[in-house]
């Protein structure tokens, strides 16, 4: 044999040792995940049997989370997570059958159990064959429980977490930002009021223009669509009809006609709300004076027009209120308007608030009192 097929046949052998050391190193690899599964679905049960049994108590804790992240060495929501799964799995006897025979893993089970239940576990577990974690994420996300893997996700369940990985003096510097934020409503504000504070800063002659995001709506469903960052949002008709309150519009997508980019409020109306209602919320009591969008009294969908007298700033947790039937505005602005502030599942309102100005006048002679059980003179409306 000559040197160059020697040299041939020992290159074709390496080859051969090195697919086998690869095929090795896979099945040990696919082995391990499989038995950490099974152990994982076994952890699951003994979880249960211990909360049922109290075993915390033995052990000098308060409740069985504190266990589990003392002695079991899980992280606070982890540890939530995990317990809930267990008791999940107790009312969805195939999908635990798959988890415990170490064929769906932990990160797959932790979604199904929130939207799967007796009468569907099996159309789910089939609808998830072969998928990620990630996609079954996906799948499940908008989805309440008792849910079909075909039905619609309703984007007020629909969540997407954030996470800020900073050192500590941009640490400080958002802790900052949250208390100005918060100070500036007057309440503790929620992440999405956050993001939208953070989103929509002022330009530089202190108005809010429209950002590089978008709304579509489908002409065949009319279901309408958030659309930025790569991702295409579903929306519900009142996040819709707020988020096209403010906006500029560029025509038909499907379309190769090229329309001048038209702003749904024009200029010249913008800059004069802004200037009249001083740069902040007109809503009596809010101190919000950034994060500003502009809302028509009567809505344009009722026929409302860009009169100023029909046009104010909101802030966008009252903005959100209009649409979501939580606050009623009617009158004309800026001086008589009556808001009507109610609560979820609440026919009547709860409180009625005006802008009309407010003076202070002396009490009339004949709606005096005996001295000393009221006071001499009250705030009234003009």
């Amino acid at each position: 044999m000559s040197s160059a097929a020697a040299a041939m046949t020992f290159e074709e052998t390496n080859q051969a040792v090195q697919v086998e050391y690869r095929r090795a190193i896979h099945q040990r690899l696919s082995s391990r995940a499989r038995q950490r599964v099974v152990l994982e679905a076994e952890e699951a049960r003994d979880l249960v049997f211990a909360e049922e049994a109290g075993i915390w108590r033995d052990h000098g804790y308060v409740s069985m989370l504190e266990y589990m992240e003392r002695e079991l060495h899980y992280g606070p929501h982890a540890a939530k997570e995990r317990l809930r799964v267990a008791n999940e799995l107790f009312e969805l006897p195939a999908l635990a059958e798959r988890f415990r025979s170490g064929e769906v893993p932990f990160s797959v089970v932790r979604e199904l159990t929130r939207v799967a239940i007796p009468e569907n576990e099996h159309e789910w577990i089939a609808s998830t064959e072969g998928k990620t974690a990630r996609q079954v994420e996906r799948m499940v996300s908008g989805l309440a429980k008792g849910a079909a893997p075909d039905d619609r996700p309703d984007p007020r369940i629909e969540r997407h977490r954030i996470v800020l990985d900073v050192d500590g003096e941009h640490y400080a510097k958002w802790l900052a930002l949250r208390t100005e934020l918060d100070d500036e409503r007057g309440e503790r504000l929620d992440d999405n009021a956050v993001v939208d504070a953070i989103a929509q800063m002022p330009s530089g002659d202190g108005t809010t223009r429209p950002r590089l995001h978008a709304v579509t709506t489908c002409r065949v469903c009319k279901q309408s669509a958030f659309v930025a960052g790569g991702m295409e949002v579903p929306l519900t008709s009142a996040a819709s009809e707020r988020l096209l309150c403010d906006a500029a519009e560029v025509g038909d997508l499907e379309s190769d006609v090229l329309v001048p980019l038209k702003p749904n409020i024009p200029s010249r109306a913008r800059r004069k709300v802004f200037i009249r209602d001083a740069f902040a919320c007109a809503i009596p009591g809010c101190r919000s004076r950034r994060n500003l969008d502009i809302h028509h009294i009567t809505f344009r969908s009722h026929g409302g027009t860009h009169a100023l007298s029909n046009i104010l700033l909101t802030c966008a947790g009252h903005h959100a209120q209009v649409h979501e039937g939580l606050l009623v505005i009617t009158g004309r602005a800026p001086d008589e308007l009556v808001f009507a502030f109610r609560r979820a599942g609440e026919d009547e309102p709860h409180r009625v608030l005006t802008s009309a100005p407010v003076v202070f006048e002396p009490i009339a002679e004949e709606d005096s009192v005996p001295r000393g059980t009221e006071p001499d003179r009250v705030w009234r409306s003009s």
